[in-house]
């Protein structure tokens, strides 16, 4: 399911999908935006959240973070600093 949010005035799409054990993952993207989620990367079952509200909500506030910070950053930068 694919949904649009918007934060500080930034859409953000958020793309969620159901495993086979029955959890749910979220991705997000944003337009304009280099960064790359890797809520879903690899199907990483530790990432997976009992219901799509969850996975969606955890989704939307690791978006946030990245609007949070300036745009030139790379990925490295912002895992070395979470």
């Amino acid at each position: 399911m694919t949904e649009t949010c918007y934060s500080k005035g930034q859409k953000v799409i958020l793309v969620t999908s159901q495993v086979k054990n029955g959890k749910w993952l979220c991705k997000f993207s944003i337009p304009g935006f280099s960064h790359l989620d890797g809520g879903l990367q690899g199907q990483d079952l530790s990432k997976s959240y009992k219901t799509e509200w969850e996975a969606r909500t955890n989704a939307f506030q690791r978006a946030k973070l990245v609007l949070g910070r300036p745009q030139d950053m790379t990925q490295g930068d912002i895992l070395e600093r979470d």
